[in-house]
């Protein structure tokens, strides 16, 4: 799986700027940021928490440093897979604080592994250690980061004296396009093989 200095190639390559002369590496990085987040929505990447229940009760007060956007799953673990026990629960937030609560309560000593959804990562992005893309949805960031990076420039490029009019509304076209595509890839379900569509080559503006 591929580290951020190939996301950026394929990125500044969709927006025909392989030389960074129209978008730094950070609008890239911005543009990948937001790619990952509406992907990450639909197919999250899922992690597992480990909480040791301290005392019997059926209410689980998560520790303030647990962030996620769903918890998708609760489980009593055990060190043998096939005792392990899917819990009935209800999750929500509470003073910025997740609970958990299990229709049955859990004795003192056990422990729910929870499984909750993540951000995708890509390795060296905001120093994150690895890429947990699977390397078939790659092509689908690089198209939705360059629409974000092409819309961002369009929306920047709006006031500028003196600038040709066509610019801006080329950048739009372009920023459309690519965002279409984008769109329409995340409401494919996983496991469904996709055809990418081969994008031109845009002229430099």
């Amino acid at each position: 799986m591929s580290a951020l200095a190939a996301f950026r190639i394929s990125v500044l390559a969709l927006l025909s700027d392989a030389s960074n002369a129209i978008f730094s590496n950070n609008d890239v990085d911005q543009a990948l940021r937001w790619a990952l987040s509406e992907f990450s929505a639909r197919r999250p990447f899922i992690r597992t928490y480990q909480f040791s229940v301290i005392a019997t009760t059926g209410f689980h007060n998560l520790p303030s440093d647990f962030i996620t956007r769903h918890i998708t799953k609760v489980d009593l673990y055990d060190e043998d897979p096939d005792d392990i026990v899917e819990l009935t629960f209800y999750a929500y937030q509470r003073d910025e604080q997740w609970i958990v609560e299990t229709r049955s309560e859990v004795s003192a000593g056990k422990v729910l592994q929870i499984s909750y959804s993540a951000i995708h990562i890509i390795d060296n992005l905001d120093s994150s250690a690895g890429t947990t893309l699977a390397a078939a949805d790659e092509p689908i960031i690089h198209v939705g980061a360059a629409g974000r990076a092409a819309q961002m420039r369009a929306l920047d490029r709006i006031e500028t004296i003196n600038m040709n009019p066509d610019v801006v509304q080329k950048y739009r076209l372009l920023a459309a396009d690519y965002l279409s595509s984008f769109a329409s890839f995340l409401t494919i379900e996983p496991g469904v093989r996709i055809c990418l569509p081969d994008f031109p080559n845009v002229d430099q503006f």
